[in-house]
C-alpha cells in the first residue's frame, strides 16, 4: 500500500494481519505476547494500540464498555519487540494519510 503525502510517495506498513471479528470467541486466537492491534467499526480504523499481552488488551476493550473502541467489529494484531515504538509509527502513518488520528485514539 502506498500514499502520496507532499509530492512524496510513501509505502505505509499496516499492521501485518488479517481482520477478525471482534468477539470474545475470536479473541481466543490472539496471542498472549506483545505487539500492537487495531479496532475498526465496519470499514473505519479507529483506534491503534500496544500492549504487554495482546490478547488482555483486547478483551478488556470487549468487556470494558469504553464507549470508542466498545462497538468495534473487527480487529487485527501483530507482535512487536517494541509495542510502544510500532504503535508510534501506525499512528504517524495514519495521521500523514488522514491529518488526523484515528477517532478513538484521539483525547
Amino acid at each position: 500500500m502506498s500514499s502520496i503525502v507532499d509530492g512524496c510517495k510513501i509505502v505505509l506498513m499496516p499492521i501485518a494481519s488479517p481482520r477478525y471479528a471482534f468477539t470474545k470467541a475470536m479473541l481466543a486466537g490472539a496471542p498472549p505476547d506483545p505487539g500492537v492491534y487495531a479496532l475498526w467499526i465496519d470499514n473505519e480504523l479507529v483506534y491503534y494500540g500496544r500492549a504487554n499481552a495482546i490478547q488482555s488488551a483486547l478483551l478488556e476493550h470487549l468487556n470494558s464498555g469504553r464507549p470508542c473502541t466498545v462497538r468495534a467489529t473487527h480487529y487485527a494484531w501483530e507482535i512487536a519487540l517494541s509495542p510502544s515504538l510500532r504503535e508510534a509509527e501506525l499512528l504517524r502513518e495514519f495521521e500523514s494519510v488522514n491529518r488526523r488520528l484515528p477517532r478513538c485514539n484521539t483525547k
